[in-house]
């Protein structure tokens, strides 16, 4: 019998759950763990300036009490000038080792497809690490063109310079 597989929006009471999979994500990815503030990201998530939307998945076999949590995608909303259009971008997709293979994955990404088109969005767009091999077939199952690129990223003090820098010039 399969697996009954749901997928909502996200709620306050998910985010432990939420943190859990981040982590579960970054250790699967070769990341450092616990990094992730949850006072912060609930604010992200859900605060009066929340900017990330958040989808959980739920699964449960038959004969299951409740359904417990499945896997978890992030996004925001994006631009892409080279298009001319408003898109979405999946900062995380990721599901529980137990139910991969299940169709979790697909119902994310659909969900976050569905949200983007809501908003009006003409695409998704993400990255993924060159060595998950088996999150790109899954990628190209689903008719993502895998394009050649570097992701760049400015974290801690060196962010903290390059800011401090923009700022400083911004002053008459």
């Amino acid at each position: 019998m399969s697996p009954i597989i749901s997928v909502r929006a996200a709620a306050p009471g998910d985010l432990k759950a939420i943190v859990a999979m981040c982590d579960a994500l970054n250790a699967h990815s070769g990341l450092p763990t616990g990094r992730l503030d949850p006072r912060r990201f609930r604010g992200a998530l859900f605060g009066r300036r929340a900017f990330v939307f958040a989808d959980i998945a739920e699964a449960m076999e038959a004969g299951d009490p409740r359904p417990s949590p499945a896997g978890y995608a992030l996004s925001h909303d994006s631009f892409t000038t080279d298009h001319g259009e408003r898109g979405m971008y999946l900062i995380d997709i990721y599901v529980e080792p137990a139910w991969r293979r299940a169709g979790v994955g697909r119902r994310l990404m659909a969900a976050v497809a569905a949200r983007a088109r809501r908003r009006g969005a003409t695409h998704l767009w993400w990255a993924s690490m060159p060595r998950n091999y088996q999150a790109r077939r899954f990628y190209a199952a689903l008719g993502a063109s895998d394009e050649p690129l570097h992701s760049h990223a400015v974290f801690g003090r060196a962010f903290e310079r390059l800011a401090a820098a923009g700022a400083r010039r911004q002053k008459p």
